[in-house]
């Protein structure tokens, strides 16, 4: 039985109920592009109430956890909210991992349960046969809808104070399984909703899978909470993102730093296969709009508004992007042609945001000042005021699940080592690179790779980059060497395997690397690379893992 600190515990429940009661006629999910199932937020919730029921009476609760595995669906996050509504734990499966490594979560989660998308079903078909599984699909026969129609016993809720539990990918190649509790969840929420405003009149676009937690919190739980519509984007396809922004009257969308890099891309091509006087107007309302910008006007919306409007993007106010480091020239471009294109970090162990640029606050290159209700602080700062960037607040994760060494090393005083290095300018946070990635040159300089790799991706014949130090034979200190993948669309040609295009772009990338290393000390610059044709190596998350190229 729930103790009376539990009673008075707010979970997520708790908040959902309270929106669902104000909003209830309103939508709250849109299916396919907006072209699928709706469904109200009175809807959700006599959903919830229905199938949490069943929940709290399905499997043993000495497994709290029950999985989510599926596609991005209004059904997943109907699904997530009567879990926890059950007072049961979430663990959002990453899609994206190998049928082997998706069943090796399970066992060593030692589900019971798992709620699970017609389409990857059969990955766990064949495991043990106390394994419940729950599906998706309204024709299966063990659609979640049959269980709506049951009306078990009632019990008393049981009470988890976790929330969820995440399997981490991580850069450096061992997973971990985060704790995150309501009160984690609940804070980070008030934190990022006091610092951007949303209302019941936004429209989000969810295009990032629903288990990161960068979507879960800030593309699912931050509308939830705010009275507004989410709209399932159809696919990654950026012909059909567009399409569903437009469509949809999309005001709001989170996205990783490849999107807006190939959006801007697709934006450049655009401007440069129009006519000249359109080609020279831009150019003059563009250097127009970076003065009045440094001189504390944004009249940007208003002076691109026609190319927003012929790009079916007039609706959107806010593009934010996370997860990852994205140029600060494609941040720039993006917000002086009309967009609020706004920048945060954070980690998963922070629920996961720690700072955010605000639309009335933004400063190219940072990613923004610290939340409301977070501290932030630079441990160990060297001459430059370079250390590694700590937090702490009510959003810090408890820790890693049976890791006791490694929550030890995470969370030290309340603060958590973030792993990251940056410095704090005008309020401001500017990251450096992480820690594990420094290099430390022979004289004892430090060499952050982030920096050398975003000059590289300015370059249009860099499609991506990664850059690590490598140890000197016989010598002290390490030097500079990059891993370079060629944009291959910048040559009109059917295939790049020619010996003339191989010239072509060795060439290309050879003065790409020299352009770089005349605008850096001579300590930084890069002393070798290697050119290849295939993506890094990316987590399911799209970050590059480091530790294979080091």
């Amino acid at each position: 039985m729930p103790t009376p600190n539990q009673k008075n515990r707010r979970t997520i429940h708790d908040e959902f109920l309270r929106i669902a009661g104000d909003y209830a006629g309103r939508t709250l999910f849109r299916a396919e592009g907006g072209q699928g199932r709706s469904y109200t937020y009175g809807q959700v919730a006599e959903f919830v109430s229905c199938f949490s029921r069943s929940l709290r009476a399905d499997g043993s609760m000495d497994t709290p956890e029950i999985g989510l595995l599926s596609e991005n669906c209004p059904e997943w996050c109907i699904s997530y909210l009567s879990i926890l509504a059950a007072g049961r734990t979430v663990l959002p499966i990453d899609t994206r991992l190998k049928p082997e490594e998706i069943r090796s979560i399970v066992t060593h989660a030692r589900l019971r349960t798992v709620v699970v998308s017609a389409a990857l079903a059969p990955i766990l078909s064949e495991m043990a046969d106390d394994l419940h599984l729950i599906s998706l699909d309204d024709d299966s026969p063990d659609s979640w809808r049959h269980l709506l129609k049951s009306d078990p016993e009632p019990t008393l809720p049981f009470h988890n104070e976790t929330a969820v539990i995440i399997y981490t990918s991580g850069t450096t190649g061992t997973p971990k399984t985060v704790e995150l509790t309501h009160a984690n969840l609940l804070a980070n929420l008030e934190g990022v909703r006091s610092s951007i405003q949303f209302d019941e009149h936004d429209v989000f676009l969810s295009i990032l899978p629903l288990y990161h937690t960068f979507e879960a919190t800030c593309g699912f739980l931050t509308p939830l909470m705010s009275g507004a519509t989410i709209v399932y984007a159809r696919s990654l396809k950026s012909k059909e993102i567009i399409e569903d922004l437009s469509r949809n009257r999309a005001t709001v969308m989170c996205g990783m730093p490849l999107l807006y890099e190939k959006m801007y891309y697709s934006f450049r091509r655009k401007i440069a296969a129009a006519p000249w006087f359109r080609r020279m107007l831009f150019r003059v309302l563009y250097v127009l709009s970076g003065i009045l910008w440094k001189l504390g006007f944004k009249v940007s919306r208003l002076l691109f508004r026609s190319l927003r409007g012929r790009a079916g993007m007039d609706s959107i106010r806010i593009f934010v992007s996370g997860g990852a480091a994205i140029p600060s020239s494609i941040a720039r471009f993006f917000n002086l042609i009309g967009f609020d294109f706004i920048q945060g970090y954070g980690m998963t162990e922070a629920s996961p945001v720690i700072t955010v640029h605000r639309p009335e606050n933004i400063k190219f290159g940072s990613v923004g000042p610290p939340l409301n209700n977070v501290e932030v602080r630079i441990d160990s700062p060297d001459e430059a005021g370079i250390g590694e960037i700590i937090a702490r607040g009510d959003n810090i994760s408890p820790g890693y699940r049976d890791n006791p060494e490694a929550t030890a090393e995470l969370v030290r005083d309340g603060w958590l080592y973030t792993g990251d290095l940056g410095r704090m300018k005008d309020g401001h946070l500017w990251i450096t690179g992480r820690r594990k990635s420094l290099i430390v040159s022979a004289s004892g300089k430090n060499i952050y790779p982030e920096e050398l790799e975003e000059k590289l991706v300015e370059h249009a014949i860099v499609l991506e980059a990664v850059v690590f130090g490598r140890k000197k034979q016989g010598r002290q200190g390490e030097e500079v060497r990059a891993i370079i993948v060629p944009d291959q669309q910048c040559w009109d040609c059917e295939s790049s395997s020619t010996k003339l295009d191989e010239d072509k772009i060795n060439q290309a990338i050879k003065d790409a690397v020299a352009e770089v290393n005349s605008h850096v000390a001579t300590y930084k610059r890069i002393v070798g690379y290697e050119i290849q044709y295939e993506e890094l190596e990316k987590t399911s998350t799209r970050k590059v893992k480091r530790f294979l190229y080091q």
